[in-house]
């Protein structure tokens, strides 16, 4: 933790007045976290920390992690169960060194434990704050939960390792909210996830004076596929260009975009390397693995799921995720194809795709929320326009309002298992007619074909957390 330390006393020597963190339960200035962080009780155990996103919750973060202790970070939304199960992940580990111990999103299996080292977590947000250009006058907003990576690498420790003031909220935030949040702290960097972008945005298009007062120079977008229609949206509504950035839990932030059209996640940060394997799938290393500056000697390459390609000018574009790939009829089917399709369609405001397994084989159902009643019939007629026959949806189903986890992506596990729950009852199948083909390539060839119901799905669509 020492450069973090060193940092925060540099920072503490030129204005120990200067605000560090901000926002839900008070603030704390320069000066007085340098002491904080020097007062840290010293030891080697394992401590799980529940944390909901305060000031509070980073300091007794930073000064367990200064004392030496390893920490699992846990969200306080947590039910207890799953507490239980990620505890007990965590102290059974053995690593002797301090390390943070962050639980995965869980959307493509089981959760698991990511360990990360301190001296890793530092360096790579070292490169995030390089590519960020962050400073002192600085004031950085990070919309993802505490224990997410990107709030980690590129807003938290990348916003103190600068001497920049980090905004710390709790919660995801309406438009109303977010609005006064940038105006009153007078944001100069903001990241968040296209989902919410794209929330801000629909709000902010109505209201074209509303953002003559921020302060933002820099926005940044993680977490899922950025479309191309929400970046140029963004830039119209508020005259700051929106930058697409990827990273995993394990490898931290990896890429950051520089705004140029059709550059994918953009270009690896200093220190980090991409190469694309013969069957499509992602691979990253990195210097700070080891614990270096960038300099250092590289990690091995390590496989991390998404499945893209490099551009010539070195840019990784992601095309999906492996472990989500559907197989129809022998053919692998990316749902994420299927999304951005949908999406090109006006009146779709958001969309997840998944596979379902019927009698033996697997379904490709499109979950939808729309802008008004949009018939299926048009929805088919606009992919079978777009899409080989094989990748149109089997099914459609309505729903108010996408169910996703914090860090915005769709729960794609919970919406199919929902849909099989209510199939497995006949009275509720009888009266959930959700089926609008059972064989996509006689839809294409009958782009108009008939429409057989739509299910509304509300509880599926459920506010979660």
């Amino acid at each position: 933790m020492e450069p973090l330390v060193d940092a925060v006393r540099s920072a503490a020597r030129r204005d120990p007045d200067r605000v560090a963190l901000k926002g839900a339960g008070g603030e704390i200035g320069y000066g007085e976290l340098a002491e904080r962080l020097s007062s840290s009780v010293e030891g080697s155990d394992r401590r799980v920390l529940s944390v909901s996103g305060t000031v509070d919750d980073v300091i007794a973060l930073l000064t367990l992690a200064c004392g030496g202790h390893s920490v699992l970070l846990l969200d306080a939304a947590a039910t207890p169960w799953e507490a239980e199960r990620a505890t007990a992940l965590f102290q059974g580990a053995g690593s002797e060194a301090p390390v943070l111990g962050l639980s995965t999103s869980g959307t493509t299996g089981l959760p698991k434990i990511v360990e990360v080292g301190w001296p890793e977590l530092l360096a790579n947000a070292r490169a995030c704050a390089r590519s960020l250009r962050l400073g002192e006058s600085d004031v950085v907003w990070c919309t993802a939960a505490m224990p997410h990576r990107m709030n980690l690498d590129r807003s938290l420790l990348a916003g103190l390792l600068s001497g920049a003031t980090v905004v710390v909220r709790s919660g995801l935030l309406g438009p109303a909210e977010f609005h006064r949040t940038l105006l009153g702290e007078r944001v100069t960097v903001l990241l968040s996830i296209p989902f919410l972008y794209r929330r801000y945005a629909e709000r902010l298009a109505g209201e074209p004076g509303v953002t003559r007062d921020w302060a933002l120079r820099t926005c940044v977008a993680g977490g899922e596929p950025l479309p191309d229609d929400l970046v140029a949206g963004w830039q119209k509504a508020t005259g700051v260009p929106l930058l697409p950035a990827y990273g995993t839990t394990e490898d931290g932030s990896v890429t950051l975009g520089r705004g140029d059209p059709g550059e994918g996640v953009g270009a690896p940060l200093d220190g980090a390397e991409l190469r694309i394997d013969p069957s499509g799938e992602v691979l990253v290393r990195h210097s700070w693995a080891s614990g270096g500056d960038g300099s250092g000697r590289s990690a091995e390459w390590r496989r991390t799921g998404d499945l893209g390609r490099l551009d010539e000018h070195g840019n990784l574009h992601i095309s999906g995720r492996r472990s989500e790939l559907m197989n129809i009829g022998g053919r692998r089917v990316d749902p994420h194809e299927i999304e951005q399709a949908l999406r090109m369609n006006g009146r779709v405001t958001d969309c997840v795709v998944a596979g379902m397994p019927v009698s033996e084989r697997e379904e490709i159902v499109a979950f939808v929320v729309t802008d008004g009643d949009v018939p299926n019939a048009e929805l088919r007629r606009n992919l079978a326009a777009l899409l080989s026959p094989h990748k149109l949806p089997h099914r459609f189903v309505r729903l108010s309002e996408i169910p996703r986890g914090l860090t915005g992506k769709a729960r794609r596990g919970m919406l199919v298992a929902d849909l099989l729950r209510r199939e497995s009852d006949p009275a509720r199948e009888a009266a959930d007619p959700a089926r609008t083909a059972a064989d996509p390539a006689r839809e294409a060839a009958d782009p108009a074909g008939a429409e057989t119901g739509r299910a509304r799905g509300e509880e599926a669509g459920a506010e979660q957390r």
